[in-house]
């Protein structure tokens, strides 16, 4: 009698906030069972985080996904808008191997971007469907420490060492989204701008989590015909990169992904995050949303 009326009650929300999903309901309760108490970290940005109906969508996700009972992280990027701000104040912006090279005048802005506007933002659209998120800012609230990556060579960037887990823990375990920006800082102090997708790997892998998800600006990996590799392995994507097929700031992303797999992630997938309920149709049906990688 629990069992049926625990499947009533996951239906009902399912209907609430999936309702484009109707024909998945029934086996998406198999899969919020197979991650319920089981922790997903969550890369969120790029043109997601550009779009309304895509912040909405996004946050009706990551809801329901609370409500069922399943650990969400969501690790924030924001690059196009990191971008709009420094072509505003014309200053030069490159990038050394898919990162971006922080100066200090750079970094002051990607504090602001990421800090103030967008961990503030996410969270707001987050708790419109119930108090369900907490702010991890990098600024009042700092999870990751991290040294400086390249000897220094491309600024004020930031390779993660250690995460304050407990932190996360005790945020989860009241029934909470953590919604973090990936800012560290050094032992002494010192504010790094830490790539998003390495910063949500870092924390997948630490904390041994179920699945990462990275929403990507693509389907997910493309061949050179534009079309989707639906699974990757290692020794296969490390030619597409020597090819020049996997590039820019894919380079990370994939790079990130066979760590935290070999680190103690269990499973990872790049997917759209310019479609409407990519999280849910990756984790609660068969077919997926993107590029699954494999070991």
């Amino acid at each position: 009698m629990n069992s049926k009326k625990g499947d009533l009650n996951l239906n009902k929300l399912l209907s609430t906030f999936w309702p484009a999903g109707k024909k998945f309901h029934s086996s998406s309760i198999n899969f919020i069972k197979r991650y319920q108490n089981k922790i997903i970290v969550i890369k969120y940005g790029g043109y997601a985080l550009t779009k309304n109906n895509l912040m909405k969508s996004f946050s009706k996700n990551i809801a329901l996904l609370n409500k069922v009972g399943i650990k969400i992280i969501v690790v924030h990027g924001g690059g196009p808008q990191i971008e709009a701000e420094l072509k505003k104040r014309k200053i030069k912006d490159s990038e050394y191997q898919g990162l971006r090279v922080t100066t200090e005048s750079i970094l002051k802005i990607v504090k602001n971007i990421l800090a103030k506007k967008l961990n503030k933002s996410i969270s707001h659209e987050l708790n419109k469907f119930g108090r369900i998120s907490k702010r991890v800012d990098g600024i009042s609230l700092k999870v990751i420490e991290a040294k400086i990556a390249l000897n220094g060579n491309i600024g004020y960037v930031g390779e993660p060492t250690k995460l304050h887990k407990k932190t996360i823990h005790e945020i989860i375990k009241s029934k909470k989204v953590p919604v973090i920006a990936p800012i560290g800082y050094t032992k002494n102090g010192t504010c790094l701008n830490i790539n998003a997708d390495t910063a949500a790997a870092f924390i997948a892998e630490t904390l041994k989590a179920e699945r990462l998800l990275l929403l990507t600006d693509v389907e997910g990996v493309l061949n050179n015909n534009k079309k989707l590799i639906s699974e990757l392995d290692r020794k296969k994507a490390f030619e597409y990169i020597k090819k020049g097929t996997i590039k820019s700031g894919m380079i990370p992303k994939i790079r990130a992904c066979f760590n935290t797999l070999r680190n103690g992630a269990k499973g990872v997938a790049l997917i759209d995050g310019r479609k409407q309920n990519a999280v849910l149709m990756e984790l609660l049906t068969k077919q997926g949303a993107g590029t699954l990688i494999k070991k």
